[in-house]
This record gives structure tokens, C-alpha cells and sequence, in this order.
């Protein structure tokens, strides 16, 4: 026994080594971890920063911190070895990690399952048996490594699977885990009694609140009688009548579900009980981690202010409006209780990096190299004014813009945008595609004048002058007159957008939809009248799936009506990822015309057009949330009625598939696109890799 207690006794001695000379108590100047690929997270679960005072026991107490937070990611056998060495009158800590070796799940049984298989109670679980798939971030399922810390929550997660089936009585073992630690692989057994599935005998609710219609609540409720019972739609039922009664100022509102279950006929009846004490008003409205951006910019997306009834959902869309201004990473929208009816509204925001000083150099497949700079802010002193002054140039294009945009004059509802660009875009085909080149130069300036309506619409009049200038083709005659040469517009527009997303970078929920109106004709030479649709809807999975995948589905269409004179270049093209189907090269896909003589084919351009795309995003940095990883598929449509000497009389249509990492950077968003297309005809001109910047995801 003394052998043991010794030997034990020189192995704890083993992993610290600390020179006698070490002062205890003194200041710690630098701690560092290796043997890690992740030591920064690490280094914010060991308890010790620079400028703590050095003990042994920190130091052991930080030992045990790492193993166990190894251990949670699945590693056995770690050990950790901490050296201490006197920096004169402090000390630096040096942490040596060994991690050991994963433990991988061999196989999860059920014992007395008989009505729920095991591949429907292991789906949800963390220590599940692994697939080929299993690293493959939701589309694997995850599973395979043994996660000791998850299994008491794997025993609530069987558990919850049943009540989600209506065995109110099913009870499930503590989990047992076996471990081989020859081939480090483990077995896990679960032992369960399901018992019979229950079914909801009724449903209704209790208690009496000022203004609240209990009949047509009773109708909203999602667990019905004759159905099976489901926790989940029972969880539901509870959060929309917390909703509904907190709408009419009852912050602290009380609902109990009550169950009265007949073991014998395997029914349960539900009582929410609800008591809704005293209606709750605000004393305050507390704005803290404004930085840079001022409080009357903030208050002015605040829907309740002191003295307002409380209101659930306009606690609630203060945060969205707040999120989808983009001035902010982060906000937090919390009541701070004062006495039994009156609440302090804290709102908590972290300042997000709005403007930008840039310049570089980068390469495209498509445009070569490019140099830009700009500078741009979208909360301008915090006032909430956005301006940008963009300088693009590239071997095959450039861009420079001014804009300015206010969205609430002199803090109205009223808005005010305008700017001026100049742009240059060359398009230069592959010798394949038997496209004959050309360039187009743009000049112009906009201004337009709105208005917010309700919270989330948005209406705009404006005006716009464009000078277009073709030049470095082949002149020839498509539709009675030369729709390549240069010419000049003026239009009158209008746009309506409803907006009712969660963030303004990475929306997990809302749709987004704006229509655009252009009445060219106006003097110039264009005449056309033109719709545009962008429609895009977000669901986030988290609250599901207990994972960040958000799914995206985006709409983009557009038609132009011929009202005496189109011009090529306010025809839609579609390929690249701006103008939609990423995968080809940008302006590629469009009807065309073959020039009888030579043989050369011209870009002409559609006057209908539609791209549907579907995504799957999911986050590719853990610590910052900076950068996600998009699965896509892009399908477009293009078709010109209006030019007769098209070729293509009908429908084009193209489709691509692919991945894109979304960054948002210091600089703006940007996105690194990896694109394949599916249905690539021979004439068609590609581009498998692009990258964009200051676009939204």
C-alpha cells in the first residue's frame, strides 16, 4: 500500500516541475500551451490569465481543466505536464499536452425496445456508432467518437424520442459504457421500458386574462385530442401562450401543464394553467456597449420606450430591427425586473466593424489581376448614415462609385440615397465559344427619396441617368438598328422592399423581398419599361438539430417590356456570382446571334430571366463565427422575345452545383466560390473558382 501511495505520489511530482526557487504568490507574466492544435481554447477553460498570482494548486487545478476538456472531445489517456520558471520576480507557466488517443463507439445497443427501433432512438444521440460519412458536418449524422460527458444527456435524449411518440411511461438505465482500451474502442447499452403510447384525450386551458380570446386560442393549440402526445408540439403550445399573454403587458406570466393520465385506457388529459399576475410597464429603456454608435440612432429601432405597456413581440422585433441595421455583431434584448409591474428593457450591443479603409491586390479566373481601395461605412460617426467611395480596376474591368445613403432624415421615417460610378467591363471569351468580344463603358448618377412603412417595408421614388459607351467589337445589325452602339438613358424608378429577417449578414430566419420598377424613356434614347424580383427566405435549424445549418432559398426574376428601344446592355445576362449560376463565366449565358457572313456569335441578351438557388450554410469557424461554408445549386432561365433574329428562340437553361466559404472580414464580406457545372454546353465559357467582395451572404 505505501509502494502504491509513493508511486502515485512520484507521478503527480513527474508532471509538475517546479523550481525550488519559484516564489509562491508571484505574478504570472506568460502562460503557454503546447502539444495542441487549439491551446487559445484551451487557454479560456484552465482558470489562469497573465497577471494571476502563481500557487501550485492553480497550476493543478489548470492540469485537470485540460484533461477534462480533452476528454470531452473524446480523448483518453492525456496527460499534462506544467513547468514553472522564475522570470525575476514572476513566473511563466508552460503547459506540455499530450492528448492521447479518441475512443471510437463500436456499437450502441437497446435492451427492451420493442416498439421504437434502435436506429430511430440512436439518430439523435452524440455516442453513436460512426458511418463513412460521419465527419461530413450534418449530412454524416456526427457520431463514432465516444463523448463520456454527453451520456447522461444521451439517457435524456432517449427519453425525450419516446415522449415525442407518447410513451409518457418509458424509462431508460444510465447508459454503460465499456471501454476497450487495447483497440480504444467502446460499447454503450441503454436498458429501456417503453410501456403503450398515450393519446391526448383534450385539451384546454385555465385562468382568466384581460383581453386574451381563450376559444380562439384553444384552436391554435397544436397538441389536438384523438392525437398521439408530442413533447415537442407541447413545448410549442407553451411558448405561443407565453407569447400571447405577454403581448398584453403580463411579463411574468405563469403556464403550468397540468396531466391527468389514465394508465388503464393509456390517455392524458392537459390543463394550461395560467395565472398571469400583474400587467408589467417600462420604467426605462438602458442602452450599454454602444461604442461608436449614438443612442438616439438606437432608440430609433426601439419599440417600447419608458412608460409603454411591456410587449413580448416588440421586445422581440427591437431585436431584429437592431440586428438587421448591421451596425452590430451582437444584441441582447433583456427585461431587468424594478418591482412586481415595472421592468427596466436592457439592450446590450457589441459594435461591429461597419467601416473600412481597403486596398490590395487579387486574382480572379475571370478578371485577372485586380487592384482595389475604398473606404466605406455603414454607420458614418454612428449617426447610421452609410457613404462609400469605391476604386476597382482590373485587367478586364473597373468601377468607381460614390454613394450616400441616410435611412432616416433628421430622424424621420423618411429616407434619401444618391451617388455617381463610372464602370468598364470587357468581356473576353474563350476562342471556343466562337463569342465575338466587346466592351461597355458606364456613366451615371442616381438619387431617390423613401419612406419606412409599418416595421418592415420600405417604399422609393427616384431617378437615374446612365451614358453607355460600346466599343472594341464588330458592329452589326440585329433588330433593324445596331443595339451595340452607344446611346443614352434616363428613368424613373421605384422599389418596395419588405425585410423581416433576424441579422443583416447571416439571417437564420425571415424573408427578404424587394421589387424594383424602371420606366426608361424619360428623354435619352432607351425606352423600356422594367420588373425586377429578389426574393430570399432563411430557416435556421439550430433550435432542431441543436446545430447552426441554416437552409436559403433565393429568388431572383426580371422582365423588360419593349416600349420602342432596348438596348443590349440593359438586357439580362446570367452566369458568375453576381448576376447568378456560379459556375459560369459572368455574362456568358444569353441568347445569341450568329452573324450570317462571318460566323461570329454576339452576346444579345434576354428580356425575361429567372435563377433559383437553394444553399446550405453551415460555420466553418467555431470561435469567432466569422466564416461559413455553403453548399449550393444554382438553376437559371433566360429568354429573349424582343430581339427576332436570336438564335434561341426558346427557354435557355443552365445549372451548377458547388461550395463557397463566406468570410467576414475587417474588409466586408467576402466569398471564395468553388462551382461545377451540371448541364455545360460545348459553346458555353466556365468559371470554376470566383471571388467577390462586399457582397451579404
Amino acid at each position: 500500500m505505501i509502494k502504491k501511495v509513493l508511486l502515485l505520489l512520484m507521478i503527480a511530482l513527474s508532471s509538475l516541475t517546479l523550481n525550488a526557487a519559484v516564489p509562491n504568490k508571484a505574478p504570472i507574466t506568460n502562460i503557454e500551451i503546447k502539444g495542441v492544435d487549439d491551446a487559445d481554447k484551451l487557454m479560456g477553460v484552465i482558470g489562469l490569465k497573465k497577471g494571476d498570482l502563481y500557487t501550485p494548486a492553480k497550476v493543478q487545478h489548470a492540469k485537470e481543466m485540460i484533461i477534462k476538456a480533452l476528454e470531452a472531445g473524446g480523448y483518453y489517456g492525456t496527460t499534462v505536464k506544467a513547468e514553472v520558471r522564475p522570470v525575476h520576480d514572476s513566473v511563466a507557466i508552460t503547459f506540455d499536452v499530450n492528448k492521447g488517443q479518441k475512443i471510437k463507439i463500436d456499437k450502441v445497443t437497446f435492451v427492451g425496445n420493442k416498439h421504437l427501433s434502435s436506429s430511430v432512438l440512436e439518430d439523435n444521440l452524440v455516442n453513436k456508432e460512426g458511418t463513412w460519412f460521419s465527419w461530413i458536418p450534418i449530412i454524416g449524422g456526427g457520431g463514432g467518437t465516444a463523448m463520456p460527458d454527453q451520456l447522461p444527456y444521451d439517457q435524456m435524449r432517449i427519453r425525450e424520442t419516446y415522449l415525442e411518440h407518447g410513451y409518457l411511461d418509458a424509462k431508460v438505465s444510465e447508459p454503460l459504457m465499456k471501454i476497450d482500451f487495447s483497440n480504444y474502442k467502446a460499447d454503450v447499452t441503454y436498458v429501456v421500458h417503453e410501456g403503450e403510447p398515450y393519446k391526448v384525450a383534450s385539451v384546454r386551458i385555465q385562468g382568466t386574462v384581460p383581453g386574451l380570446n381563450i376559444k380562439e386560442l384553444q384552436e391554435k393549440l397544436h397538441l389536438k385530442p384523438g392525437k398521439v402526445f408530442n413533447v415537442k408540439k407541447l413545448r410549442k403550445d407553451l411558448k405561443m401562450l407565453h407569447e400571447k399573454i405577454g403581448d398584453l403587458g403580463y411579463a411574468y406570466a405563469q403556464v403550468e401543464p397540468l396531466f391527468k393520465k389514465d394508465s388503464k385506457n393509456h390517455t392524458v388529459s392537459i390543463t394550461y394553467k395560467i395565472v398571469p399576475n400583474k400587467k408589467v410597464y417600462i420604467n426605462d429603456v438602458i442602452i450599454t456597449g454602444n461604442t461608436k454608435t449614438l443612442d438616439y440612432v438606437i432608440r430609433r429601432y426601439v419599440y417600447l420606450a419608458p412608460g409603454d405597456l411591456y410587449n413580448y413581440t416588440d421586445l422581440e422585433e427591437t431585436k431584429k430591427e437592431l440586428q438587421r441595421t448591421g451596425f452590430f455583431d451582437k444584441v441582447i434584448v433583456k427585461p431587468q425586473r424594478v418591482s412586481e409591474n415595472k421592468i427596466n428593457l436592457i439592450i446590450e450591443v457589441t459594435e461591429a466593424q461597419t467601416g473600412s479603409l481597403s486596398g490590395g491586390i487579387g486574382y480572379g479566373s475571370y478578371d485577372g489581376f485586380m487592384i482595389n481601395a475604398g473606404i466605406s461605412d455603414r454607420n458614418l460617426f454612428g449617426t447610421g448614415i452609410a457613404g462609400s467611395l469605391t476604386l476597382d480596376y482590373g485587367q478586364k474591368s473597373h468601377n468607381y462609385a460614390l454613394s450616400f445613403t441616410d435611412p432616416r432624415v433628421f430622424n424621420t421615417l423618411f429616407s434619401l440615397s444618391m451617388g455617381v460610378y463610372d464602370s468598364k467591363d470587357e468581356y473576353d471569351y474563350d476562342a471556343d465559344t466562337n463569342l465575338t468580344d466587346y466592351t461597355v463603358s458606364r456613366t451615371g448618377g442616381w438619387f431617390s427619396f423613401g419612406r419606412k412603412i409599418g416595421r418592415h417595408m420600405h417604399a422609393t421614388v427616384g431617378y437615374s441617368y446612365t451614358d453607355v459607351d460600346y466599343h472594341d467589337y464588330t458592329p452589326l445589325d440585329v433588330n433593324g438598328t445596331n443595339p451595340y452602339e452607344s446611346y443614352k438613358k434616363s428613368s424613373l424608378l421605384g422599389s418596395f422592399t419588405f425585410d423581416n429577417t433576424d441579422d443583416y449578414y447571416v439571417p437564420r430566419e425571415g424573408i427578404y423581398s424587394k421589387i424594383n420598377l424602371e420606366y426608361a424613356g424619360l428623354g435619352g434614347d432607351a425606352e423600356f419599361w422594367r420588373t425586377e424580383l429578389k426574393f430570399a427566405a432563411y430557416y435556421g435549424m439550430e433550435d432542431l438539430i441543436d446545430y447552426d445549418l441554416i437552409w436559403r432559398y433565393k429568388l431572383h426574376a426580371g422582365y423588360i417590356h419593349d416600349d420602342g428601344y432596348t438596348p443590349v446592355a440593359e438586357m439580362y445576362t446570367l452566369g458568375g456570382a453576381r448576376n447568378g449560376v456560379r459556375g459560369f463565366a459572368p455574362g456568358s449565358i444569353s441568347p445569341r446571334y450568329i452573324d450570317p457572313d462571318t460566323g461570329n456569335e454576339y452576346i444579345a441578351g434576354g428580356n425575361e430571366m429567372v435563377v433559383n438557388s437553394i444553399e446550405a450554410s453551415v460555420p466553418l469557424d467555431m470561435i469567432t463565427h466569422n466564416m461559413r461554408l455553403t453548399g449550393f445549386v444554382d438553376y437559371g432561365m433566360i429568354r429573349n422575345t424582343i430581339y427576332k433574329t436570336v438564335t434561341q428562340k426558346g427557354w435557355m437553361d443552365r445549372a451548377s452545383t458547388g461550395a463557397q466559404i463566406e468570410w467576414k472580414s475587417p474588409f466586408g464580406p467576402i466569398n471564395l466560390v468553388f462551382a461545377y457545372p451540371i448541364n455545360k454546353k460545348s459553346q458555353d465559357d466556365t468559371s470554376v473558382f470566383e471571388f467577390t467582395m462586399g457582397s451579404k451572404f
